[in-house]
């Protein structure tokens, strides 16, 4: 990888963590950084509640149901009780009457996969905004 700024280091780690859900010590060798150095941010940014809340977004759902179907396909056993987790996620959602943090998580999460083939050095500028109005959506719950 390039020279990165410290700065969009941080950005780019912080969405490995939370929403590819890569290790701290995969995410260093990707960024040529220390796993300390990741540790850190973690810790410093509170990445595991940020992560926590990212597996109740609708597109994280979907995937973990994805992921389901394809065990079962695949024969294996039923790991999840489907119909548990869908209750749980129309509960999350119902606990708000607007838009939910997680909605608008789940489409930054696909503006932003879609824009890092368009403008790779624009999408991270839009990480650091989209990070201010989830915290500035989730100020208003």
């Amino acid at each position: 990888m390039g020279r990165l700024t410290n700065e969009k280091k941080v950005a780019l780690a912080e969405r490995m963590f939370i929403h590819d859900g890569m290790t701290a010590k995969a995410i260093a060798i990707d960024l040529d950084t220390t796993e300390q150095t990741i540790g850190r941010w973690k810790k410093k940014y509170d990445w595991e509640s940020r992560r926590a809340e990212a597996l109740a977004a609708p597109h994280k759902v979907k995937e973990i149901l994805f992921k389901e179907l394809e065990n079962i396909a695949n024969g294996e056993k039923k790991k999840i009780e489907a119909d548990g987790l869908y209750k749980i996620y129309k509960v999350i959602e119902g606990l708000s009457a607007r838009t939910s943090v997680q909605v608008v998580l789940s489409v930054f999460k696909e503006f932003d996969d879609w824009m890092i083939d368009q403008d790779p050095d624009l999408a991270i500028k839009f990480l650091e905004y989209h990070k201010k109005f989830l915290l500035f959506k989730a100020e208003q719950v």
